[in-house]
């Protein structure tokens, strides 16, 4: 009985001593499973969309993919454990540049290896590039129909008929709409300006307030011939836009920084003895006073006209726009003004008003002025009242 036992244990140890051998040489032998293949790609390929998956696997686990080659180059990135084929340059999937990718892949675990083949087809079944596949398409060969709202985005942008259409028929093709940051199903131009102030009512904070957002001096995109805005008063000043522009005035106020920083010179370059010159009078001399509110200059004294003034109390103000803040140089109004003139005999005094328009130079300070200057006494014939000319103001 002993003896029996002894073998059937015996056998036993031989059967197990089998068993592990054989599966030493299952865990040795790494088997790799994979397989060439081919996708075909969605109509209109995005930047990082996925096309498919990698195939392979091993018997000792997760295997690990590697691109060893790609035509045309950088078609693709790939997800590196799970085989993912994300999209690099979508316009190799998108336009006629080819009409396959071709990628060599290594499909590896631990020191075993495995090559698969796959091709990437571009799909052909959108030949007009407006995203919708021929058998649903409505006229495969028209890139804007169907008609599309003008928060799609399914387009393809690389197809160069749909590139080359107008799908909103505003004159202007899809393409360059994209360049220029525009909607290539929305005819922006359709957009109103209803209060005038040169923003378009889709990104105008307030479409009914002419005056917001607000604008500075030297602003020039209103829309002058815009009844909302011509009757506002943007610099609160009392005048109405539209007056001040016929004035030859921007109505926009200064912006709230330090005066001489608006003018980009010193202003006190006038605030001295300066000579005039003018086309009616010939030469005299006046002082300039710099004023209160930024950008006025008072011209004084009884020589700023050459007229034979014989008082000092002639105040002329100047207001001084410049042409934006960066610069020395602008336009030089005088609003309408009266003003006396005292004769040489110190008791008589003719009466005037002056206005005008001009330019001035801040570095050089020099401005000149083309003004008109009405007679208001009685006893002056009427042709006689008006006198145009041309003053200009200068160092002495």
């Amino acid at each position: 009985m002993k003896t029996i036992f002894k073998i059937i244990i015996g056998v036993c140890i031989l059967f197990i001593g089998f068993s592990c051998d054989e599966t030493n040489d299952n865990i040795s032998g790494g088997l790799i499973n994979t397989e060439d293949f081919t996708i075909e790609a969605p109509i209109v390929v995005k930047k990082r969309d996925t096309l498919g998956f990698l195939k392979g696997s091993s018997n000792k686990g997760e295997v690990t993919f590697s691109l060893i080659s790609q035509t045309p180059e950088n078609s693709v990135v790939l997800g590196l454990r799970y085989g993912e084929i994300i999209v690099e340059s979508p316009e190799f999937f998108n336009s006629d540049i080819t009409d396959e990718v071709n990628l060599v892949i290594e499909v590896k675990k631990q020191q075993e290896t495995k090559i698969s083949n796959v091709t990437i087809l571009r799909n052909l079944n959108d030949p007009d590039g407006d995203g919708i596949e021929n058998s649903l398409d409505s006229d495969p060969n028209s890139p804007c129909l169907p008609m599309q709202d003008e928060n799609y985005t399914g387009y393809n942008l690389y197809n160069s008929i749909w590139r080359d259409a107008d799908c909103d028929q505003d004159g202007i093709s899809n393409i360059d709409e994209l360049t220029n940051g525009t909607n290539p199903y929305f005819d922006e131009s359709s957009i109103g300006d209803t209060d005038g102030d040169g923003l378009k009512d889709d990104v105008d904070p307030d479409p009914n307030n002419p005056c917001l957002p607000e604008q500075f001096i030297g602003y020039q995109g209103f829309g002058a011939e815009n009844d909302v805005w011509a009757a506002a008063d943007c610099n609160g000043n009392g005048i109405s836009n539209g007056d001040e522009v016929t004035a030859g005035r921007s109505p926009y106020p200064f912006p709230d920084i330090p005066c001489n920083d608006i003018f980009n010179f010193e202003l006190e370059n006038y605030a001295r003895e300066l000579r005039t010159v003018d086309s009616n009078n010939g030469e005299g001399v006046t002082i300039g006073v710099v004023g209160e509110e930024c950008g006025t200059i008072f011209f004084t004294g009884g020589g700023i006209f050459n007229q034979g003034c014989f008082n000092d109390d002639v105040r002329i103000p100047f207001y001084f726009e410049p042409a934006d803040q960066t610069s020395s140089n602008g336009r030089v109004f005088v609003e309408l003004t009266e003003y006396s003139c005292l004769a040489e005999d110190r008791m008589s005094s003719r009466n005037f008003t002056v206005e005008g328009l001009g330019t001035y130079a801040g570095a050089s300070r020099t401005v000149e002025l083309t003004y008109i200057i009405t007679q208001l006494d009685d006893d002056i014939p009427d042709d006689e009242r008006v006198t145009t000319g041309t003053l200009i103001i200068r160092p002495l």
